[in-house]
């Protein structure tokens, strides 16, 4: 059960969200009359609370999470899609930001800094928590790039090509990346200066909708050149993955196993069973496995509310979600990380409580714990750490 303090929390947030909700300001938005331009700005920041079963500096304290600036604007057939990240720690990260060209109703060209597709995506969970996916790069991943995409009611076929990653200063979801476009780094990463280029990425989906909810079964492929700058030589990257998203009335399932290998063609003595992971956080690098197997099952129930004591609670979202990662060195311990905890839909708020619990797991047990995701020899390694989250996010 919650603990008494986290229950004064939500009651006090729900409480306020009818009087804050008033003075909500319509985000700018300007369009023509027939809708064939327009431009409109919006956002969003948001706040966690936390309590951390470890040791940790965050208990007890209200911290800063994110800020967004997004930007949409329509020019007839064509289109722009920005969003701009405030983080933590004096951080700044492009979301992502594109132009796109909606060529027919089936046909559609986007162009910039671009999703990758691939599997679920962008965000393969419920939680706000973010799952093992993410932090392997197969979630809100981005690159320089061009996409198109052909899609109706039955289906949906999506060609990308990457000639490069984003640089890992501005790049806001996790990538594999090279020790040296980072400003810090250990002692013990500089040694590894592998990086993608040219990946190509193909996402196949079959759609159904039935009468008891709409279905999606998908396979996904991709594949880059893996330069490492010390050699000069290429290896090669691959991943594969099936997914499907399952909806039935209230209930809705996420499934999906993606395999992903890196072959990097090191100098002698750098280690090749795992690979340098960039991310624009508070830890802008760590390992992981070069070869791995990840699984993933979610589960959300979306609960309808109408309550004249919380007028703005339109729904309620209770979810569970669970991922795993299964590494190609037999020696090496898997990870496990499991998500639980409800949304509240109060526009303009959303509001999410969640309780996670894993092992091997970097975000749970902090940098202790930071070969969770290779060899899991260091403190807190093979421990099932466990903590709860409150984020509260408010959009304009």
């Amino acid at each position: 059960m919650l603990k008494k303090s986290y229950l004064v929390v939500m009651m006090g947030i729900l409480t306020s969200v009818q009087a804050l909700a008033a003075t909500q300001d319509t985000p700018f938005k300007w369009q023509t009359e027939d809708g064939a331009k327009s431009i409109e700005v919006g956002g969003f920041i948001r706040a966690n609370y936390r309590d951390e079963h470890w040791e940790s500096e965050n208990n007890g304290k209200v911290l800063f999470d994110n800020a967004r600036l997004n930007v949409r604007g329509k020019y007839d057939q064509f289109y722009l899609d920005t969003s701009y990240a405030f983080q933590d720690d004096h951080k700044r990260s492009i979301e992502h930001a594109f132009v796109g060209y909606k060529v027919d109703a089936q046909n559609d060209v986007q162009a910039g800094i671009i999703y990758k597709p691939f599997a679920i995506y962008p965000f393969p969970e419920h939680a706000w928590t973010f799952q093992i996916p993410f932090f392997l790069g197969f979630a809100d991943s981005v690159a320089p790039g061009i996409s198109w995409k052909n899609s109706n009611k039955d289906y949906d076929f999506t060609l990308a090509y990457m000639p490069i990653m984003s640089n890992g200063s501005i790049r806001y979801a996790p990538e594999a990346g090279s020790a040296d476009d980072l400003d810090y780094v250990l002692p013990s990463q500089k040694a590894y200066v592998n990086e993608k280029r040219n990946q190509v990425n193909i996402r196949v989906a079959k759609k159904f909708d039935y009468e008891f909810g709409k279905q999606e079964f998908g396979v996904s492929g991709a594949v880059s050149q893996l330069h490492n700058k010390a050699t000069d030589d290429d290896g090669h990257y691959f991943a594969v993955g099936l997914h499907a998203l399952n909806n039935y009335g209230k209930w809705d399932f996420q499934t999906s196993a993606i395999h992903y290998q890196y072959d990097s063609k090191n100098p002698e003595g750098v280690d090749d069973h795992k690979i340098l992971m960039q991310s624009n956080g508070l830890t802008p690098a760590y390992f992981v496995a070069s070869e791995g197997t990840i699984g993933i099952f979610n589960v959300g129930y979306t609960q309808p509310v109408s309550t004249k004591y919380f007028p703005n609670l339109k729904t309620v979202k209770f979810y569970n979600d669970y991922s795993v990662l299964f590494k190609e060195n037999s020696d090496w311990d898997a990870s496990h990380m499991d998500t639980f905890g409800v949304q509240f839909n109060a526009m303009p708020f959303l509001i999410w409580v969640d309780g996670s619990v894993g092992k091997n797991v970097n975000s749970l047990g902090g940098a202790k714990n930071s070969t969770g995701y290779t060899s899991a020899n260091s403190e807190y390694s093979g421990d099932w750490k466990f903590r709860w989250n409150i984020n509260i996010g408010y959009n304009f």
